[in-house]
């Protein structure tokens, strides 16, 4: 994907600068429509296919001034779920210092029938990718623009909800869609079924794994943490449901999600050896309601 066809497929939909309460830094926010000409979209009953795959992003970004080059990280909700409902944790990772970007999943969001098609997961890891490659080309560019100069290739997240942690698991230790420009990640409320191509393998980067242990779903992460690599981290939400720990409407956990994850990438993208240290304070703080395991390797 060249630059100039990066560009020429971006549309800005909307801008806004948002004082996010109780956070250091006003974050500004750009929906921008990415659409990427390489890869199809599937029919279903209700919709036609396409040739192409239209990915409408919201990206948070702290407002500084001067410019400055941040960490970029990507954010995939879950099966009929929507970037909006990930607003307040996304606006908490941009006060935190970084550059955060949610795509609009084409066919396993809420649509106007209620229903998503799960036959379209397979992609989202490149659609993970594909909205990487797009911001990195849009801050490089000459051409000013709302993100021209804002995002360090060079230290780039993903992060997912349910069915987009999976994607994420597919981005970083799966042999059907790893990418390696990924230097760390957090998987929520994550599952961890096969991928259609490809299989697991160990991953070398660093992760971190918060799930609810009323969540049905928490065998996945049970399961897979001592698959993974170290440096590795895994908080169980004592009680913690699917999706309220994560998503926008008030829940119990909130507060303690939001200030752990935000170390995690402190400490891995940003380079803050002292965020490890946060990360097991805030736990222990919390221990009536969360436990930690962790393995930092040698």
């Amino acid at each position: 994907m060249t630059l100039s066809v990066v560009l020429a497929q971006a549309t800005l939909v909307r801008a806004s600068v948002v004082l996010v309460r109780d956070a250091p830094r006003e974050v500004s926010t750009v929906t921008l429509v990415l659409v990427d000409p390489s890869r199809a979209t599937p029919a279903t009953p209700t919709e036609p296919g396409q040739a192409t795959r239209t990915l409408p992003t919201t990206v948070h970004f702290p407002t500084t001034t001067p410019v400055r080059a941040l960490p970029l990280i990507v954010l995939a909700h879950g099966l009929n779920g929507h970037p909006h409902m990930l607003d307040e944790l996304s606006e908490s990772w941009a006060s935190a210092g970084f550059v955060v970007a949610t795509p609009r999943f084409p066919r396993t969001n809420v649509g106007e029938d209620g229903k998503a098609a799960l036959a379209d997961v397979k992609e989202y890891p490149g659609d993970l990718s594909f909205v990487i490659t797009s911001l990195v080309a849009m801050s490089r560019t000459t051409t000013p623009g709302p993100l021209t100069g804002r995002i360090d290739p060079h230290h780039i997240g993903a992060a997912g909800v349910s069915l987009g942690g999976m994607a994420v698991y597919g981005l970083t230790s799966n042999t059907c869609c790893r990418d390696p420009r990924v230097d760390a990640a957090i998987l929520m409320a994550a599952v961890r079924p096969p991928l259609p191509r490809g299989r697991y393998v160990r991953s070398n980067i660093p992760l971190m794994l918060v799930h609810g242990d009323a969540d049905t779903g928490y065998r996945y992460s049970a399961k897979a943490y001592p698959e993974l690599g170290s440096p590795k981290w895994f908080i169980t939400l004592r009680g913690g449901r699917h999706g309220p720990p994560f998503e926008d409407p008030p829940d119990e956990f909130d507060a303690l999600v939001r200030s752990t994850t935000s170390a995690f990438w402190q400490r891995y993208l940003a380079g803050d050896r002292g965020a490890a240290d946060r990360i097991v304070r805030e736990v222990e703080r919390n221990s009536d309601r969360a436990t930690l395991r962790r393995d930092l390797g040698a």
